[in-house]
């Protein structure tokens, strides 16, 4: 686990230009809540929290790396936004049931962490979730994401995970290209699904 995490220190070190939130988590801003608190799971430099932060969430940030953590911490001084961050291992442990109005994952996969994070929404909760899937030959283009199969999604399996959700939105390789209105292949599964009021 160490030299994973050097390995994105190192990674986060090289990143000159400060990367842009997701364009899907702005694409489907709509579908989340208004304002509560979000947490960004496994964040790296946080483009997306600053994003939520600026949207109005009180925001959290967790990433194992020290040198992402640092450099969120300085761009959200320098951006005027209150991003609460955390260098931590991510697992089960870390999540506390009923917390969050929004819990957002982008490019990250730990199975062994979803039941908790779900847990950790509160009724009403939304789960963003997203990240690359094992059909990398659908994509005409270089590929980008882990080249273990371990750490991508099967077909559906998102779906299987959020089973005890309502899921708002669903998309497994293929996203909706805006210029044109079609769609396009993509080796990524998203999903956006609501923690159930209890009656």
């Amino acid at each position: 686990m160490k030299e994973k995490i050097q390995r994105w220190d190192t990674t986060y070190q090289t990143v000159l230009d400060y990367p842009a939130p997701n364009n899907d988590l702005i694409r489907y801003r709509d579908l989340l809540p208004k304002h509560g608190l979000a947490l960004d799971v496994a964040c790296g430099l946080g483009a997306d929290a600053l994003y939520l932060a600026d949207q109005g969430f009180d925001v959290s940030a967790w990433d194992a790396s020290i040198v992402a953590i640092t450099r969120l911490q300085k761009e959200a001084k320098a951006r005027a936004l209150s991003v609460t961050t955390s260098c931590l291992e991510i697992t089960p442990e870390a999540f506390t049931k009923a917390r969050f109005d929004l819990v957002y994952v982008h490019r990250y996969l730990d199975r062994d962490i979803i039941p908790a994070i779900i847990q950790s929404l509160k009724p009403g909760g939304v789960l963003f979730y997203q990240t690359f899937t094992q059909n990398t030959a659908i994509e005409s283009q270089t590929t980008t994401g882990p080249t273990s199969r371990a750490y991508r999604l099967v077909a559906n399996e998102l779906l299987t995970h959020c089973r005890a959700l309502d899921v708002k939105l669903f998309m497994d390789g293929f996203t909706l290209n805006i210029k044109t209105g079609g769609l396009e292949a993509r080796a990524q599964s998203l999903v956006v699904a609501e923690k159930r009021d209890l009656l």
